[in-house]
């Protein structure tokens, strides 16, 4: 079985503009595009651009949210989605780039998405609750 029928087709997901443009800088200035890395381009590429307050009040995870999921396992997580430049700042935070924090970018509550592991397993995760960025 090859690992794209493994994984299956990702659910549609978006990102706002402000989202974007950070992302594309960080990806801009990683040295070595590998794993996580190309997972995360992968998933920014295929976003589509929404202005979150336009989108109808459909909440979905971006940089900042407060996200509560639960993985392949059924155990249940909360975390904010951070870049690596806040880890100094935010103990709760899951950062970007890791594989479950570059899964969990533009999903909406009720979505689940499979992603690979750095050590090469394939794990998945769902939405349960989105709490927007403060500010």
């Amino acid at each position: 079985m090859n690992r794209k029928s493994m994984l299956g087709d990702p659910p549609p997901i978006r990102i706002t503009p402000h989202d974007l443009g950070r992302l594309d800088v960080l990806l801009a200035h990683l040295s070595q595009p590998a794993g996580v890395i190309d997972f995360l381009q992968r998933e920014v590429d295929r976003a589509d651009v929404a202005d979150y307050s336009s989108d109808g009040g459909t909440p979905f995870v971006r940089l900042g949210s407060r996200v509560t999921f639960a993985d392949d396992r059924g155990t249940r997580h909360t975390a904010t989605l951070i870049t690596p430049d806040e880890a100094a700042r935010r103990q709760d935070g899951i950062s970007i780039l890791t594989p479950v924090g570059a899964a969990l970018l533009g999903l909406s509550e009720g979505q689940s998405i499979a992603y690979g592991t750095l050590d090469g397993r394939t794990k998945s995760v769902q939405v349960l609750r989105i709490e927007p960025p403060a500010g």
